[in-house]
């Protein structure tokens, strides 16, 4: 069965997305001026309208071209911007996320936009359509970020952290590894 992607562009899943989009530099201000629990809120509601998003896709049958587009850039704006704000050691925080995490997760954004670019320009017609390995890639660096938020405004100790975040760290590798095998196979 064929699913049907629409060419409209006002639906309530694309505007989800580009509040997301908007409230990247809502977070990142309130961040820097150090009112973390209201960067925190944002960050939360942020990545909560990821969720409501594709629910509202699947809920009123709102899959679109430019959703296919909009929806993960948003995500990868929204935590490139957030794991690089948590690795910058100018504010004082409790924790901070690991470099190696920061640049696994930047780098292979920045492969996956590059390739998808590429394969966009190069077959226009073809859709990338996500997979579930990205979208629980997406929610584990949604959460970890979230977690590491937490622990910055209440200092609550949550133990497991180096754990949750190799875990975030390979799940980022495998999903970013799958999409190139994935596309390459596709390529004719």
């Amino acid at each position: 069965m064929s699913e049907k992607i629409s060419f409209k562009t006002i639906t309530l899943p694309n505007i989800l997305s580009v509040l997301r989009i908007v409230l990247i530099p809502v977070f990142i201000y309130f961040y820097l001026d150090q009112q973390k629990t209201l960067a925190l809120a944002v960050l939360f509601i942020a990545s909560a309208t990821d969720l409501l998003d594709g629910i509202a896709a699947r809920a009123f049958n709102q899959r679109s071209r430019v959703g296919y587009i909009l929806d993960p850039l948003a995500d990868k704006l929204l935590m490139d911007s957030t794991y690089i704000l948590f690795t910058i050691k100018a504010l004082p925080l409790t924790i901070y996320v690991p470099k190696w995490l920061t640049l696994t997760i930047v780098s292979r954004d920045l492969i996956m936009v590059l390739g998808a670019g590429l394969i966009t320009i190069l077959t226009p017609d073809r859709i990338l359509k996500p997979h579930w390995l990205g979208k629980a890639t997406t929610t584990a660096q949604m959460v970890t970020a979230i977690l590491v938020l937490f622990i910055n405004v209440s200092s609550v100790k949550i133990p497991g952290m180096t754990g949750i975040f190799w875990f975030t760290g390979i799940l980022t590798i495998i999903s970013g590894f799958y999409y190139i095998l994935r596309e390459i196979s596709n390529v004719e």
